[in-house]
């Protein structure tokens, strides 16, 4: 037992901010639930190599998205703790989940909302009836007075394409960051005025299937792996060139 605990306390890739240890990993298997790290890196990846430098898009950490949510008495207070300038973004990320307030990983669906600012308006993906519509209400109102709007925002549920059993959530929350994330960027610096309601639609055939999400973080995630032991290995070479030249 003390030997599966250390097997999946393993390390397995520590990408900037974020550490994968085993038993996040073995979260991307066919019919687990992916859990908060998993959502972090995917995130993560996307801000450092996908997102253009100008780009003011920002992906809220379900950790963040729990502490405004849930935290007690004004969330202003909470802005130390924030990204900065969190009013500047024109898309905000924020993924969902049924969690209590007070007992971390005690959520068992995960939904993504995106504010969109030039509409003001949160577009809230479900892929299981709504079965987090009240949370996502919740985090909604919450996070508005963080991003000092001059009106309140509109809350809008949307149409999603809906999961066929109890684990797949996580995997579709990523589909659908990755699409409207394509859409919104596939919009920028259009002269015409653009109609959000209709490129922030979703149907099954733009989204990647669950077993493609997992297979490409899979994959995303050893070739990270491959390109952490290669430049290890050019940094460990280095220094013995060094040390052998100094002799």
């Amino acid at each position: 037992m003390q030997k599966e605990a250390q097997e999946e306390d393993k390390l397995v890739l520590h990408y900037h901010d974020v550490v994968i240890r085993q038993a996040d990993l073995d979260t991307l298997a066919p019919g687990q639930w992916l859990n908060d790290t998993m959502i972090e890196f995917h995130m993560e990846f996307l801000e450092r190599t996908f997102v253009p430098k100008d780009a003011k898009y920002l992906f809220l950490r379900p950790g963040m998205v729990h502490l405004i949510t849930f935290a007690e008495g004004d969330v202003m207070q909470l802005e130390p703790a924030l990204p900065p300038r969190m009013d500047e973004y024109e898309a905000i990320f924020i993924p969902v989940n049924d969690g209590k307030p007070h007992e971390a990983y005690s959520g068992t669906h995960w939904s993504i909302m995106v504010y969109v600012r030039p509409v003001n308006s949160f577009y809230y993906y479900d892929t299981l009836k709504f079965n987090n519509l009240r949370d996502g209400e919740l985090s909604s109102r919450r996070i508005q007075p963080l991003l000092k709007l001059k009106k309140p925002a509109q809350f809008i549920p949307s149409s999603t394409p809906q999961q066929i059993n109890g684990s797949d959530c996580g995997v579709s929350v990523i589909s659908i960051i990755d699409y409207t994330l394509h859409q919104l960027l596939k919009s920028r610096g259009k002269k015409e005025e653009i109609n959000y309601n209709k490129i922030m639609v979703l149907k099954s055939k733009d989204l990647s299937t669950p077993k493609q999400v997992r297979d490409n973080i899979n994959g995303m995630i050893k070739r990270l792996q491959q390109r952490s032991k290669t430049s290890c290995s050019s940094s460990s070479s280095s220094s013995t060139s060094s040390s052998s030249m100094n002799k």
